[in-house]
């Protein structure tokens, strides 16, 4: 019960307006985290009880729950920490286009959505909180902890990613929502996604230093959300009226995980190992 108090303590501590004296102290930021997947537990056993119909589309929610997890997390350690070190700027914008993007399709529209209740508005809600959070971490990065950022590290650039994002959009996408605009969205905020994370992890080369446990916590979270969305859409490609949309999509998710396969071995090592923290390879023996 000791640690439920001390972890709500540094909720609002973190969020809040409250006494800060708590926020550095490692214990009660741990304490923070799990409450938060207790919460977020809580909170999706609950839209599976009340929303979800037991319909396996529920799944498509759970990721964005999963998404939203992770970013709520990664800001309790920033605040925690009054650092921004070793967070993607560039990230953060790519998550911001996508998120934007997706909304825009499955708020006006219901093609890529869960058939079930979740898919009315939970799925947008998380993800809604999900926007918020990144915006509040560009905010954190370029304003109150500007003086961490590490933007030397941060060379990835975004518009040669973004621009090839939207023009295959637009040649290739599915047509669950039987139109042209809404279904080119969509399939521009998939092709985002599937680049949010090469800024991110290329910085963590760059720096070949130490990722704190948090921000594994987020990547874990990030890594685990792509997989509830690629085993959805694994059963449900085979309904798109053009066979290309659903390899385009499969193929994506596929990527999506390849991208984090490195990272979560490493991630994976540092747990069996006991550590608290995941050693990445410096960009140099990544050459070799």
């Amino acid at each position: 019960m000791a640690a439920i108090a001390n972890g709500l303590d540094c909720v609002v501590s973190l969020f809040g307006s409250g006494d800060r004296s708590v926020v550095g102290n490692k214990d009660n930021v741990k304490n923070t985290i799990r409450l938060m997947y207790v919460a977020f537990t809580f909170m999706w056993l609950l839209t599976l009880g009340l929303y979800s119909d037991s319909d396996f589309s529920a799944v498509m929610t759970g990721g964005t729950t999963l998404q939203a997890l992770g970013w709520l997390i990664l800001i309790a350690e920033v605040r925690s920490a009054k650092s921004v070190q070793g967070l993607s700027s560039q990230t953060l914008l790519l998550f911001v286009v996508f998120y934007v993007c997706r909304l825009c399709a499955t708020t006006l529209k219901n093609g890529y959505i869960p058939v079930d209740k979740s898919g009315d508005f939970m799925m947008q809600g998380f993800d809604g909180l999900s926007l918020c959070c990144v915006m509040h971490l560009i905010y954190l990065t370029h304003r109150e902890y500007q003086h961490s950022y590490q933007e030397e590290h941060d060379t990835v650039p975004v518009m040669p990613m973004l621009v090839p994002a939207f023009i295959l959009g637009y040649f290739i996408h599915g047509d669950f929502n039987k139109n042209e605009f809404f279904d080119t969205v969509w399939a521009s905020s998939l092709n985002v996604e599937t680049l949010t994370l090469v800024p991110q992890l290329w910085m963590m080369a760059k720096i070949g230093g130490v990722v704190n446990n948090a921000t594994s916590h987020w990547i874990f979270c990030q890594v685990m959300s792509c997989v509830c969305r690629f085993t959805f859409w694994w059963y449900a490609y085979e309904e798109q009226t053009e066979q290309i949309s659903g390899y385009h999509i499969i193929t994506c998710h596929i990527l999506q995980l390849v991208l984090c396969a490195d990272f979560m071995f490493y991630y994976v090592q540092s747990v069996i190992n006991g550590s608290s923290d995941v050693v990445l390879p410096d960009s140099d023996a990544l050459t070799l």
